[in-house]
């Protein structure tokens, strides 16, 4: 019996999990046929951990306590060797006894050598264990999930609060219609909470708006130090800060470009490496670069990206550029709402006009524009859509603003409050 496996286990059950404010995650999209390595990818403290304990108190409801098992593998007292994972079961079924059924869950997995030859052995050769991982890093989701687990798992990414979940911390219920306008201040008040100090759990309860900033820097040096350093064994951390920091305060992102920004702040660094870096920023979902839309190849890897963060509270304390751009804080938050609905995005470029998002396969285009109520902004965005719509020969086209609601020329001009909130009815874009 492994003797700090056994401690783990014994305080699990002890313990059983914390109270916790549910998130929106329906636990009928987990199959029970055909049985599925079920895996939670995301970034750090985006409440992956309590999206498991909100799956483990409704199991717990049908299936007995004894049969579900919650580790985590950023306990110091687990080494992180394979053989740790080997030893897992046969510990359990030895403390225990053996059951009907095991459900386990496993947190930050990736960081166990060896980890997905395990799951596979054990999801092939145990029909009685399901599993269920976690991690801070997209080798646990569908794009990057090793080739031993393809056709073995089914993966949900989780990003820091949605609007609707966050109304839900702040024990505000959005009203309905014939009573809204009475209480619009009020939610219009807390979007832009939303929007300048982001949606992460535990930020989003602390009522210091100091100790919000404080609990953001903690987490962004705790995600380059463990997720990108660390895990990619980075040799020049300040360089890599000083690109991250290019990134924030820049709202295209090219090679060549930052090759020669960084040479000229003095650090020796080639596009290769800065390359890598974004990859890995990617991989850890702290960043995500957006494509141009075109049909060839070449013009969509050479042109500059876009960069769009997973949560705006970093904009707001990390950058100089945009701490105070609310357009760009809600042009971030589109974004990433876009991510959680499970949308493919890029934006779109042409002669003297530029749409921020597109959707192929919806053949759908946004734009965001925080304040249309100067005429020369509401003509440059419509007529952005308007050029955008000719050019692929699309219909669908909106144009989110921060508080109109109107039909223009064939567009579509919506409040961001109501696109965040319409994902809570079910409705599509």
């Amino acid at each position: 019996m492994n003797e700090n496996i056994a401690r783990v286990l014994v305080e699990w059950q002890e313990n059983w999990t914390p109270e916790l404010i549910e998130r929106d995650f329906d636990p009928s999209l987990i199959p029970e046929k055909p049985r599925k390595v079920i895996t939670f990818a995301g970034c750090r403290r985006t409440g992956k951990t309590y999206l498991m304990f909100q799956l483990i108190n409704e199991l717990s409801k049908r299936t007995p306590r004894e049969e579900i098992f919650y580790i985590t593998f950023e306990d110091e007292r687990l080494e992180k060797k394979t053989e740790t994972l080997t030893e897992l079961i046969p510990t359990i079924e030895e403390l225990f006894g053996k059951k009907e059924r095991l459900y386990l869950f496993l947190d930050e997995v990736q960081n166990v050598p060896g980890w997905d030859s395990w799951v596979r052995r054990i999801h092939d050769s145990r029909e009685d264990v399901r599993l269920f991982l976690s991690g801070s890093s997209s080798k646990l989701s569908s794009r990057e999930i090793p080739t031993s687990l393809r056709g073995r798992a089914l993966t949900f990414e989780v990003f820091p609060l949605s609007f609707p979940e966050f109304l839900r911390f702040k024990n505000f219920e959005v009203p309905e219609r014939a009573e809204f306008s009475g209480r619009k201040s009020e939610l219009l008040n807390l979007l832009r909470e939303y929007l300048i100090y982001g949606g992460f759990p535990e930020v989003v309860l602390a009522e210091d708006r100091r100790i919000k900033g404080m609990i953001i820097r903690d987490y962004f040096n705790t995600i380059i130090a463990l997720d990108v350093v660390e895990r990619y064994k980075v040799r020049n951390p300040e360089e890599l800060r000083a690109f991250i920091r290019l990134l924030l305060n820049s709202e295209y992102f090219s090679l060549s470009r930052a090759e020669r920004t960084m040479r000229s702040l003095g650090y020796s660094v080639s596009k290769a490496t800065l390359a890598n870096y974004l990859r890995y920023l990617n991989e850890c979902y702290f960043a995500f670069p957006v494509e141009v839309f075109s049909p060839k190849v070449k013009l969509r890897i050479q042109h500059p990206k876009k960069i769009y963060f997973v949560d705006t509270a970093f904009l707001t304390f990390l950058s100089v550029k945009f701490s105070d751009n609310i357009g760009r804080l809600m042009e971030n938050a589109v974004f990433i709402e876009l991510l959680r609905r499970g949308k493919d995005v890029n934006y779109a470029l042409g002669e003297n006009w530029e749409v921020d998002f597109v959707l192929p396969e919806e053949e759908t285009l946004i734009q965001v524009s925080y304040d249309i109520s100067n005429p020369e902004t509401r003509e440059r965005e419509l007529k952005a859509l308007k050029k955008a719509k000719r050019t692929f020969g699309w219909k669908n086209a909106r144009l989110i603003t921060w508080d109109v609601e109107k039909r223009i020329d064939g567009i579509e001009v919506v409040p961001l409050w109501r696109f965040l909130l319409d994902y809570r009815d079910g409705r599509s874009l």
